[in-house]
């Protein structure tokens, strides 16, 4: 496919679920709440982080990760950055976070 055959979207048309599920799974956008049980996790998990993650390298506090939860969702309306929270659906335990990121092309 050439370039100029590429049809630009804004990314707010793009119709695309807040959540999915699978028979163990429940995978979702971030929600204002989220906060806590990221921090949980993070917390439970930071010596392991480190070796992985760049934001790992420093504390956070429980309103830090509430923040970055409540942008996290408002990105994913606006389609800026797909992250999902990744649940057990039977026992609601957060298991992790995955997303998609915007390639950094500018279609406006």
């Amino acid at each position: 496919m050439k370039l100029e055959e590429v049809i630009l979207i804004n990314p707010l048309l793009l119709d695309f679920p807040n959540q999915l599920t699978s028979d163990r799974l429940l995978i979702r956008m971030p929600l204002p709440g989220d906060g806590k049980i990221v921090f949980e996790a993070v917390a439970a998990s930071m010596n392991e982080l480190k070796c992985w993650l760049p934001s790992a390298q420093k504390e956070h506090s429980v309103e830090d990760l509430e923040v970055n939860m409540r942008e996290a969702h408002v990105k994913f309306l606006r389609r800026e950055d797909l992250r999902f929270l990744i649940f057990h659906k039977e026992t609601n335990q957060f298991i992790g976070s995955n997303g998609a990121a915007q390639t950094g092309l500018d279609n406006t």
